[in-house]
């Protein structure tokens, strides 16, 4: 007795699209706190100016100061140690298979 398998493409896109948007609070939140060891400090005003500038919800992270630009792509030596320029670059070197793991995990747990 055959066996017939029907897959509708627009459904299966809008399950993995809904599971991605349920999925990337979480990752994008990571994401943010791996990216934040690395931010250059002095008195914590960049790191803390991402928790209110970012928009979790879309995966967009922002560091809102006047000088954040300039920190992120000035190679200058950082007064706290392990404190680095281009510090989302940094971070995704260091922390990159422990996103795409979260995000394997985050969406199979929504699918």
């Amino acid at each position: 007795m055959p066996i017939r398998i029907q897959i509708d493409p627009n459904k299966v896109g809008a399950k993995v699209m809904g599971a991605w948007k349920e999925s990337l609070l979480p990752l994008s939140s990571q994401i943010l706190e791996d990216c934040n060891q690395y931010v250059k400090v002095d008195q914590h005003t960049m790191e803390s100016s991402s928790y209110a500038a970012s928009d979790l919800n879309n995966g967009k992270l922002v560091w809102d100061t006047p000088y954040a630009k300039r920190q992120y792509w000035e190679i200058r030596r950082a007064i706290v140690p392990g404190r680095t320029w281009k510090w989302c670059e940094t971070a995704k070197r260091k922390h990159k298979a422990d996103w795409q793991k979260l995000a394997e995990r985050l969406l199979r747990s929504k699918l």
